[in-house]
């Protein structure tokens, strides 16, 4: 490796650690500050947290995590159909706020007798009055993405005790017949 590589390399290591240092400072300050439906992303991991004892799952124990699964399940659906209306309701006032502003830009121009600006800039102009919608919808978009994980999450938890619960009715039927035939 030439020594120009090995700077080069060394630079772009450099660059990449800072980055994932400012990366790093943000999941952190999100994670404790974020509020997704009144709560902090620390909350809702540890409410949404399943701890599965694998090494000893018995009938009883696949029972009440399923029941505990089904109660996560159902609070995590109403949050996500919520999360959804939002996005909707945000995404409908910010086009029509969009439409409205691009239409209010045609008609000054009209008035004036000005000649028209580009398709272009008359988009670019009537989007940048709606900068503070285009953030309310990038929320909006993650609170909706951050429930559909939640519930994918679950589902995957809710099949892996189901697995477990297939394996001791199996375990549990080998037992029987080994017994009878004994």
């Amino acid at each position: 490796m030439t020594p120009t590589s090995k700077s080069k390399a060394d630079a772009l290591l450099d660059k990449l650690l800072k980055g994932k240092e400012i990366h790093d400072m943000f999941a952190a300050n999100m994670k404790q500050h974020l509020l997704i439906n009144g709560q902090t992303i620390e909350y809702w991991e540890s409410h949404f947290k399943i701890k599965v004892a694998t090494d000893n799952l018995t009938p009883q124990m696949c029972k009440t995590l399923d029941s505990m699964l089904l109660d996560l399940n159902q609070e995590a659906a109403f949050f996500f159909a919520i999360a959804s209306a939002k996005l909707q309701m945000i995404k409908r006032g910010g086009d029509s706020t969009y439409r409205d502003r691009f239409f209010s830009i045609v008609q000054e121009h009209k008035q004036a007798g000005t000649k028209l600006p580009a398709a272009a800039t008359l988009e670019v102009l009537a989007k940048v009055e709606g900068d503070d919608l285009e953030s309310a919808l990038s929320i909006a978009e993650i609170e909706k993405g951050f429930w559909s994980d939640i519930l994918d999450h679950l589902s995957t938890i809710r099949k892996l005790i189901e697995n477990a619960s297939f394996c001791n009715n199996t375990e549990a039927r080998i037992f029987v017949q080994n017994s009878n035939t004994k």
